[in-house]
């Protein structure tokens, strides 16, 4: 074999270890992206404890916290979110809870915790 030829060789294989390299790996928002997408907006979704319960949260405009209304099945609720590097928090009275998102479409999210999907239901943008 030429030089030239293993150089080649070597370039393609270089290429296709990088190129699915990237693919798998999670490309997790931005706190800018964040901020863009969810203040202001209304995210539903179903419950993870059940699958079933439907619930709904309205997070207000704000540069990095504000307020959330939420309905979780028949009760209605007021909590905080807030931003924290590239982590979405919310606080609310029984505790707080961050995550980061993967943005797999116009309208939905899924959050991730520690790396890993924790929530097997994706948030949904109305």
């Amino acid at each position: 074999m030429t030089r030239s030829i293993v150089l080649k060789a070597f370039a393609i294989a270089l290429i296709g270890a990088f190129t699915s390299t990237v693919a798998g790996a999670q490309e997790f928002m931005t706190q800018k992206e964040l901020l863009t997408t969810i203040p202001g907006q209304t995210l539903y979704g179903l419950s993870n404890a059940d699958n079933k319960t439907k619930w709904a949260q309205v997070y207000s405009k704000g540069r990095k916290k504000g307020r959330i209304t939420g309905v979780f099945g028949d009760t209605q609720y007021k909590s905080k979110w807030f931003v924290k590097e590239d982590f979405w928090c919310e606080n609310w009275d029984g505790g707080q809870g961050c995550w980061k998102f993967v943005q797999v479409g116009e309208k939905q999210l899924r959050a991730y915790k520690d790396g890993k999907r924790k929530l097997e239901n994706s948030w949904r943008i109305k």
